[in-house]
This record gives structure tokens, sequence and C-alpha cells, in this order.
């Protein structure tokens, strides 16, 4: 079943992201930052700001709702941002090691990170991508946006890589402000991290399950499971 703009013109933003984080994603290429002070301004006070006609923004919200918002088929493309959280969940075991100053423990733990995170953007790029294409333009889902956080993740990760190494040259009491520096870039590669799978769930995944079939859809899983 269709589904129609989430929001009207006096819908708070605040209001609008915390029930439809899609709607974020959108707003984000016109300006939103998703800070507190933006929580009360309506859509329409939005889009008189930006310079962005009210109509063309809901209509633009409208189209990801009609992608996100509908029920995901039985075997769905979903079930892939199970490798999201498996990456979560080791980058913060990395994290808890380097707390620890247990150097090498990081370093393996950061290896498989760096290893899951390229095997899946290899997956989406070469397998998903050329596939979701046949959606054509969606708003905040443009394939460019997809491999450029590819690209930044992964320079966050081969960062990491290359200062590990350096890191266990220094004694424990040389190391404070390498692992700040390192906690710091941490922190915006979670967020990268977490902005990326919230637009995979929302758009790309369901994108996906809208234009295979069963068939295909079932084939396509099956080629991207590790």
């Amino acid at each position: 079943m269709a589904h129609g703009p989430p929001a009207g013109p006096r819908t708070r933003l605040g209001e609008l992201v915390r029930s439809f984080p899609a709607a974020g994603l959108v707003l984000s290429r016109y300006g939103f930052s998703g800070e507190l002070q933006e929580e009360d301004t309506t859509l329409e006070e939005f889009a008189r700001q930006r310079g962005v006609p009210a109509g063309r923004l809901l209509g633009e919200l409208g189209r990801v709702a009609e992608v996100s918002l509908g029920e995901p088929p039985p075997e769905s493309f979903l079930a892939l941002a199970g490798v999201h959280e498996w990456v979560d969940e080791l980058f913060l075991s990395h994290q808890e090691a380097l707390l620890e100053q247990n150097i090498p423990l990081a370093a393996e733990l950061l290896e498989r990170v760096y290893e899951g995170q390229r095997r899946h953007i290899g997956v989406e790029e070469e397998i998903l991508l050329p596939v979701y294409a046949r959606a054509g333009r969606i708003p905040g889902g443009d394939p460019e946006l997809y491999t450029n956080e590819h690209r930044k993740m992964l320079q966050i990760l081969e960062h990491f890589r290359q200062a590990l190494p350096r890191l266990e040259e220094k004694a424990p009491g040389e190391r404070r402000r390498d692992l700040i520096d390192l906690f710091d870039r941490g922190y915006w590669y979670k967020r990268l991290h977490e902005h990326h799978d919230n637009r995979e769930r929302n758009i790309l995944y369901p994108t996906l399950d809208r234009v295979t079939g069963e068939e295909e859809r079932r084939e396509l899983i099956a080629r991207c499971a590790p």
C-alpha cells in the first residue's frame, strides 16, 4: 500500500525525525544538522529559510516514505543490516582494548572490523548498487552518497591501522594524547556508521525489496552472505 507524506507544513522537525528517521536523510540535503535549536522549527519555516518550496520538500519526504514505511517481504534485504550490528560490536570491543592499553588485542579486533567493513562495502558496490539503480533517483539516497560514506569509513579505519603500530612502540605513559586522538576519531567513525546504517535501513534495503522479485531477491541475498 502506498504511503502519503508523513508530515504537513506545520509539523515540527524534531517530532518528524523522531517518528520517521528517514526524514533526517532528506532534510540533511538542505542543511539540517539535527541540533536541538532546530527541533521546534516547522517544515514550512525550514523550507522558507532554505529557499526551497515547501511542496517540493513534502514531495521528497512522501517519496522516501513510500520506500521506507512499507511492509518488508518475508525475505528482505533488511537481513543484511545485521552486518552493521556485528561491526559496531567489534569496534566497541576494539575501543575497550584501547582503554586497557592492550594494543595487540586492539589491533587484532580493528583488523576484523576493517575486513568485515571492506567485504560488506564490496558486496554493496559490486552486487547491490547496480540493482538499486533501477529505482531511479531517490531523495537522500543517491548512489554517490553510499560510496562516499564507504570511502570515508575506510579512510578512518586505515588511519587507525597505521596509528596502532606506532602506539605500541611507546611506553604506556606516553600514549595518552594518541589515545585521545583515536577516541576522537572513533566518535566520528561511529556517527558516520550510524548515519550510514540509517540510510541503508530506510532507503537502500526497502528500495531493493521493491525493485526485485522473490526469486531474484533470494539469489542476491545468498550472494551477499559472508
